[in-house]
């Protein structure tokens, strides 16, 4: 050891222990000593130190995950966590420098491209991240001490680090490959990434290790993570650092002029208002506020002018929580708990916001599930305007959060109920004039842009090929030239907004993007671990107005980036196509309880919506959780004991908080879901009758397809809530019925059934390759197409042979039609007849209510094959069963059909098998082998 910064280093750092140095706590040293040296001055180490250094490391990682006595040790040594903290602070830029190209001059960065640089530094960058992967894993197996080792991380800031390193590996990985087409730099490209997602990994599992059983440091990571805006790029880096860093963007600073204006005007109208604060509220409001913590923590400082505005508004801030509380500032310094209740109070007298809301946020109560008015419909196809505020008015939305001292009555498991919980503001008059006006309003789009692009359209011209001599085709030439560099620039614009690690988004908002099923396991772990009162306890449940995960559970949903984050969560189930069974779902599913529980749902389902879609994906997957949810705790047990009876089990009392998030989900499938899906419908049947054109048709196949997966999980969500005797009375209160046989009218008049397809005998010499479409014996619809990742490893499944029934079971032909508007909704009308079989049966009043909505003929309509709804013939003839059993009324109604003649489709269809149908005297129709035509 003949490095004299190495040797002084150990000294320094034994020095400062109080206790003797153990074996490995030396070697440790050893090792972070040499790695920061190794960071601070490149090529200082040869590389054959630099080896030795690597080996040691993992002989400690070895111990620190075997020996508990090992972990203690080096756990409760703050030199130790000191040392990691400086590695990491000198590390991270330099992987920085050797995998982001904007992080160079114009003359070095490989004409832009960062994929071109990792490939050019990829024999030191696989050893950098190695070596780092080491160094956070011993870090993450020394948080297996508790709390004060956590603690210990935390004052040495090595907490810190890590987000700045998940977010330079979130920032590489998200990206794809953008250098020259070189097969070698691409391999090499790749390598590294799949190295950063497992150091992303790693980086994770402490996260997770740092907050388990620390109430301080889960409430520290969740405002770090959920709380503010993350520090920008350009103060994140050291200041001894002499490479280039990216100066304040005029979007800031536009931002920044905002704010120190709005302050001004606020101690304006403070200074020269008269009126007593207790008369008419606080002269500020909680914009005013935003814009004041945003302004102090933004780099480079305000003008005179402004900051001296600011002490004011700080200065009143705090007069009004001392008049509050009636304590000294200091003495609410003293009392982090009278701090958090005052502020609470103090919100309380804040003026609403100022801030635009999207239509479909526009209730007037704090829980949308107790909103007694109907929220308007949105538009199929339209603009969501918040991305264009300010990033500082939607980073949080503290308005919305509860008072503190209401958590003490968030009690999930109340089953006291009130006739508000109960009724249904949506009545059914309502709901048929809102359907008929999403009609009306889905035709006067399509006219709208119809009338549009008839007005901007200039005539045909003939000179398609291109005439030099003619000036009209330069125009043209032009105007797609200028269209295209503005779709660039909209791309660009795009990129930069939508970059990976985007402050806007969320730190860990695009780990769900990088990552798979079995690597990302730690993020939800980590979700729950802050939100789940039964995570990581023994026994029981928190409670009480000190249940931190009920705040941490509101802070999440408060904030831009937590609802970022639960988004892609939830669509990562659906990309995946994730089972029921797989450990993420079921992670999922309690992240979602612990949601439901506090009686969020509502606003995790709105805040999840998205403006051009009806049903948006990770809305269809919160209803799929609710479903599983809401059928493991209310629906009969499905299994059987030894003597082949069902086990007896006591059914769920309803809760309130059940009640009012199944009432809300009830009301957007009555207000949107149901009135937008048959506008749609509708128009589909418009097209085919020859009175509306396909072509502007504003959907295309993909949209359609989520819509479909959108309603599909509503009907299956009421299908559960059917098995439950309690949940089947209130839906019948709220007259489910009509919006079911709304839907099924709507299906049967404008979706034709599939014809009866006999499929063509086998041929031996036919490619065995050929697939052959299944139906489900479980009746679960035809899988929807969804994008999920592209495994170039997946082995190749073989393709089963056909079956000896194939002839003698007709199968659903494949999803073949491209065109959206002949979309066929496969499946659904079954879905339907099965929700009303479990609503009529044993049921006089859902009997009734069919017949007064006309649901008995539309029952009959289903009564014909039809390919895309398998054995939907058998279900209706079973809902008859339980329609007419004991009903004369509805016994009339089929009493008075009669047959008249045989549909001329039918006729040919039985000609073809050589059968003719007639109707007799009695109107009995007949079927008969067609009799040969004589002469």
């Amino acid at each position: 050891m003949n490095d004299p910064s190495l040797r002084n280093g150990i000294q320094q750092n034994g020095q400062n222990d109080n206790e003797k140095c153990t074996a490995p706590e030396l070697l440790l040293k050893i090792v972070l000593v040499g790695t920061h040296a190794h960071y601070e001055s490149r090529g200082m180490i040869d590389e054959k130190r630099l080896e030795h250094m690597l080996h040691a490391g993992k002989q400690i990682l070895y111990k620190s995950h075997q020996e508990s006595d090992v972990r203690q040790n080096l756990g409760f040594s703050s030199n130790v966590w000191q040392g990691l903290s400086d590695v990491m602070d000198r590390a991270i830029p330099i992987l920085e420098l050797q995998s982001f190209a904007w992080k160079h001059d114009a003359s070095n960065n490989f004409n832009g491209s960062s994929s071109d640089l990792i490939s050019f530094n990829y024999p030191s960058l696989v050893k950098d991240i190695e070596r780092l992967n080491d160094l956070c894993t011993i870090a993450r197996n020394l948080l297996a001490t508790t709390k004060k080792a956590q603690n210990l991380a935390a004052e040495r800031g090595f907490d810190q680090q890590i987000l700045k390193l998940i977010e330079v590996c979130v920032r590489v990985a998200a990206r794809g490959y953008d250098g020259d087409s070189n097969v070698r730099n691409e391999e090499r490209w790749q390598k590294v990434v799949n190295l950063y997602k497992r150091l992303l990994i790693t980086c994770l599992q402490f996260l997770h290790n740092f907050i388990m059983h620390n109430e301080h440091r889960k409430l520290v990571l969740w405002l770090d993570l959920f709380g503010s805006v993350p520090p920008s790029e350009g103060e994140t880096m050291n200041a001894s650092q002499t490479y280039p860093t990216p100066g304040p963007t005029p979007e800031s600073q536009k931002a920044q002029s905002a704010r120190s204006e709005r302050i001004k005007t606020t101690v304006d109208k403070i200074q020269h208002s008269r009126v007593p604060v207790d008369e008419s509220g606080l002269s500020y409001t909680i914009d005013d506020v935003h814009a004041l913590f945003d302004l102090m923590s933004t780099d480079p400082p305000p003008d005179g002018s402004t900051a001296e505005a600011a002490r004011v508004l700080m200065d009143q801030i705090r007069s009004d929580m001392e008049r509050l509380s009636g304590l000294s500032a200091s003495q609410l310094d003293k009392n982090p708990e009278a701090l958090l209740k005052v502020g609470a109070a103090l919100r309380a007298q804040l003026p609403g916001r100022e801030l635009p809301i999207r239509e479909n946020e526009a209730l007037q109560s704090k829980n949308p599930s107790e909103v007694s008015t109907p929220e308007p419909i949105k538009p199929i196809a339209a603009t969501d305007t918040r991305s264009t505020m300010p990033s500082s008015l939607r980073t949080l939305n503290w308005s919305s959060l509860a008072e503190f001292g209401e958590f003490s009555e968030m009690d999930g498991s109340s089953t006291n109920l009130t006739k508000d919980d109960i009724s249904m503001p949506r009545s059914t008059i309502s709901a048929a004039t809102t359907l008929a006006a999403s009609k009306e309003d889905f035709a006067a789009r399509i006219s709208y842009a119809r009338s549009t692009l008839a007005a901007n359209d200039d005539g045909p011209f003939d000179n398609v090929e291109g005439d030099p001599d003619n000036p009209i085709d330069e125009d043209v030439r032009s105007i797609e030239a200028a269209a295209d560099s503005l779709d660039e620039e909209d791309d660009e614009d795009d990129d930069e907004f939508q970059h990976p690690g985007d402050q806007e988004r969320g730190l860990l908002t695009d780990v769900p993007l990088v990552l798979g099923p079995t690597e990302i396991e730690a993020l939800p772990m980590i979700i729950q671990a802050g939100i789940v009162d039964s995570f990581g306890l023994k026994g029981g449940e928190r409670s009480g107005s000190r249940n931190m995960q009920s705040v941490r559970c509101h802070i999440l949903l408060a904030s831009e980036a937590g609802r970022n984050l639960l988004r892609e969560l939830l669509i990562f189930i659906a990309a995946w196509d994730l089972p029921d069974d797989e450990f993420y779902f079921k992670m999922m599913v309690q992240i979602m309880e612990a949601i439901l529980k506090n009686n969020l749902m509502s606003h995790a389902y709105q805040d999840f919506g998205q403006a051009k879609d009806i049903v948006s994906p990770a809305q269809s997957v919160v209803i799929k959780i609710l479903t599983h949810i809401f059928r493991s705790k209310y629906s009969p047990a499905s299994g059987s004991n030894s003597n082949g009876a069902l086990p007896a089990r006591s059914a769920a009392a309803l809760t309130r908080a059940d009640v009012l998030t199944v009432r809300y989900i009830f009301s957007i499938f009555r207000g949107n879901i149901i009135p937008e899906t048959c506008a749609l419908i509708n128009y589909q049947g418009e097209i085919r009758a020859g009175r509306a054109l396909a072509d502007e048709f504003p959907l295309n196949l993909w949209d359609m397809e989520r819509v479909y997966e959108g309603v599909y999980q509503f009907l299956e969500f009421f299908a559960v809530l059917t098995e439950s005797n309690d949940w089947k009375s209130l839906l019948v209160d709220w007259e489910i019925v009509y919006d079911l046989v709304t839907l099924l009218k709507e299906l049967d008049v404008s979706i034709p059934k599939g014809s009866f397809q006999i499929p063509p005998p086998a041929d031996e010499n036919t490619n065995k390759a050929t697939i052959t479409p299944r139906i489900s014996e479980n009746n679960n619809p035809t899988p929807v197409s969804i994008e999920r990742p592209y495994d170039p490893n997946a082995p190749d499944v073989p393709i089963p042979p056909l079956s000896p029934n194939a002839e003698n079971s007709p199968a659903s032909p494949p999803l073949t039609n491209d065109d959206p508007s002949e979309f066929e909704w496969r499946n659904l009308k079954k879905l339907i007849i099965l929700v009303l079989s479990s609503l009529v049966w044993k049921s006089p009043t859902v009997q009734t209510q069919i017949r007064k909505h006309g649901g008995v003929e539309c029952t009959l309509g289903c009564t014909h094959y039809d390919s895309h709804n398998p054995y939907i013939k058998e279900h209706a003839v079973m809902c008859l069963k339980f329609l007419l059993e004991g009903n004369r009324e509805n016994q009339k109604i089929v009493e008075a059909l009669e047959a008249r003649e045989v549909v001329e489709e039918t006729r040919k269809e039985l000609e073809k098998h050589g059968m003719e149908a007639s109707v007799g005297e009695d109107g009995k129709v007949r079927v008969v082998p067609k009799r040969a035509r004589s002469g």
